[in-house]
């Protein structure tokens, strides 16, 4: 961790402190005043530059450490994050969580952030990688093929082939990107699992993808991914059309 370089914040006025200084240390990280790892001023010394009192630094602190953006040591000091927090994401799942009529663009969301991480992770791919991938594939396959199965640890199982996917990028904030996607849906995935019932059809699908991702076809790339999510764009647009109704229905 290095300690703060001789940068200093400029005097803040309201409204809006608490918000304008979590923008002020946002606006710093973007344009480099502030690097990863970096100490930030003491309390006493952010009251002082930016011209606000005590608890709103302590406010604003409290909100960046939340979002991933400082973390916090006791006895230590307040430091930029020096690595991607998945709570950085967070205000993008609320965001979609609160869109509940959007099942198209949910579907392109999902769709364009699994062809994109398919693609790359078909050109970085090692030997190790594609092993592990077959790996999952082949405890998702052994799984679903038992008399008896639990739909979320199935809906586990394919999140995994994905996951082993996303590892193959080797890009650190795309595997965190995609993650947080594919948890997003989890509960939909599950529910198409539960409402299709086709273990064979899920199966196939998944080797179509890592068929088309061994033969590095975008084209045939983008085909595979279409196939593998036929049921589950008419489960979140089934999903989007309850909740739609219930939001219409009299008080």
């Amino acid at each position: 961790m290095t300690d703060n370089s001789g940068f200093t914040f400029q005097q803040l006025h309201r409204p809006s402190v608490v918000d304008r200084i979590i923008e002020t240390m946002k606006q710093a990280v973007i344009r480099g005043d502030l690097k990863p790892g970096q100490r930030l001023p003491s309390e006493a010394e952010l009251v002082q530059q930016l011209g606000v009192g005590r608890s709103a630094v302590r406010e604003a602190m409290k909100v960046l450490e939340a979002l991933g953006v400082v973390n916090i040591i006791q006895g230590n000091g307040t430091f930029i994050a020096d690595k991607p927090s998945p709570n950085m994401l967070s205000p993008l799942v609320f965001a979609i969580l609160l869109e509940s009529n959007l099942s198209i663009e949910l579907f392109e969301l999902r769709f364009a952030i699994q062809l994109g991480y398919c693609s790359l992770a078909a050109q970085n791919a090692t030997e190790d990688d594609w092993a592990n991938i077959e790996a999952a594939a082949i405890a998702l396959e052994e799984y679903a093929r038992q008399e008896e199965i639990d739909t979320e640890v199935l809906t586990q199982h394919d999140l995994n082939f994905h996951y082993a996917i996303l590892d193959a990028t080797h890009n650190p904030l795309i595997i965190k990107i995609g993650r947080t996607v594919e948890e997003l849906f989890f509960t939909s995935i599950h529910n198409t699992l539960v409402a299709y019932g086709q273990p064979d059809t899920a199966i196939e699908s998944h080797r179509g993808i890592m068929r088309a991702m061994r033969g590095g076809n975008l084209n045939e790339i983008r085909a595979a991914i279409e196939i593998s999510l036929v049921h589950w764009k008419e489960e979140i647009q089934d999903e989007t059309g309850r909740i739609t109704l219930k939001k219409e229905e009299p008080k």
